[in-house]
């Protein structure tokens, strides 16, 4: 009998953690939500940033936590997969974007945000049409789909799209123009908010709403710009935080992961300092405001990156890391929180099961 009482005494404790830790993240309802994803950025990568700069905004979290990264059908993601399980809480394969494994359209986050009646942008540093503000705006069967995807994303209803990949957005018969088809996704666009496609007119954009193009292709790398990802995500933050009723920001460092593809440690520094200074705009907005969920993480990471031995290192800083790989890896990448219901966002879980987390608040 007194085995019974013990074992039912531990069931019901199990019951209360897991509901209590249910409740607390549903009875929490932040008005914003920041999302960061560093594209491509394990633990290695912050500390080689670490070492080159210092204290980090990084360091600013109290809560942490890691989320294994592989997708429905392969033990290695690509950014599709774990874009669509960031974006929506459902594990896929690897090259589709915003759909099941059969097929089926699911709901990503911003579709949710905007029923909520919520403002939602998108900044990153690649092409606005790449695999993970794809996910968060798109549903196609391939993440290579960038007509469909562009065009998804035009007619999505953002209130802010920053990145670039104007070459997505012009009719096929324009010079320069990526799309096999003659739809003028520009003029979409321009019919729904003020497109600028240099950083300095950014000042001059007023209004609740706006896109900025700053390249035909990715954005120039951190270390060839004359303004830093954090400029841009306090722009978008000061035209989304017009909305009553809030907003949903998604942020991506994306060429962490491609400075990472091409084993170029003084670029993912560069790449994740830069990404540093967007956690900061993130994390000074959300004290400021005392309402603002912000979580950051990755979709993988990539390249293995070794801080191994003393000749990876000279006065104090990474010069020569080693690398497993020249693409990603399964290895789990980190998770930080700060704000309403970060405390939820601590412990070990899938990928899918972040996605999910932040959908939650706003469901």
């Amino acid at each position: 009998m007194s085995k019974f009482k013990n074992t039912v005494s531990i069931i019901i404790l199990i019951f209360g953690v897991f509901f209590t830790s249910v409740a607390s993240a549903n009875g929490c309802q932040p008005k914003n939500i920041i999302y960061l994803i560093g594209d491509g950025m394990g633990v290695a990568q912050i500390t080689a940033a670490r070492f080159e700069k210092g204290p980090l905004n990084f360091e600013r979290f109290k809560i942490l936590g890691l989320h294994m990264t592989s997708s429905n059908n392969n033990e290695v993601t690509d950014s599709a997969a774990a874009g669509t399980a960031l974006a929506t809480g459902h594990l896929t394969n690897n090259g589709v974007v915003g759909l099941s494994p059969d097929g089926e359209p699911v709901k990503n986050l911003m579709e949710y945000a905007r029923e909520k009646g919520k403002a939602t942008g998108i900044v990153v540093t690649a092409t606005l049409a790449h695999a993970t503000p794809a996910a968060f705006s798109s549903h196609v069967k391939s993440r290579y789909h960038y007509d469909d995807i562009a065009l998804q994303q035009a007619k999505a209803g953002f209130d802010v799209m920053v990145g670039g990949g104007s070459s997505n957005l012009y009719p096929k018969s324009f010079p320069g123009s990526r799309r096999r088809d003659e739809v003028h996704v520009l003029d979409i666009m321009r019919n729904a908010m003020p497109v600028v496609f240099k950083f300095e007119h950014l000042e001059k954009v007023r209004g609740n709403r706006f896109s900025a193009i700053f390249s035909k292709g990715h954005m120039p790398l951190a270390s060839e710009r004359n303004f830093t990802l954090g400029q841009l995500v306090e722009k978008a933050i000061e035209t989304l935080n017009k909305k009553k009723d809030g907003f949903v920001l998604m942020v991506e460092g994306s060429q962490i992961d491609l400075r990472g593809h091409a084993n170029d440690s003084k670029g993912i520094i560069s790449e994740t300092l830069d990404f540093d200074t967007a956690i900061k705009a993130a994390l000074d907005f959300a004290e400021r405001d005392g309402n603002t969920l912000v979580v950051v993480t990755a979709d993988h990471e990539t390249s293995g990156l070794a801080l191994d031995n003393k000749k990876t290192f000279k006065n104090g800083k990474v010069v020569a890391p080693h690398f497993a790989s020249d693409d990603h890896t399964a290895s789990m990448v980190p998770v930080f929180a700060y704000g309403p219901g970060a405390e939820i966002f601590g412990g070990v879980y899938k990928i899918n099961e972040l996605g999910k987390k932040v959908i939650d608040f706003v469901r």
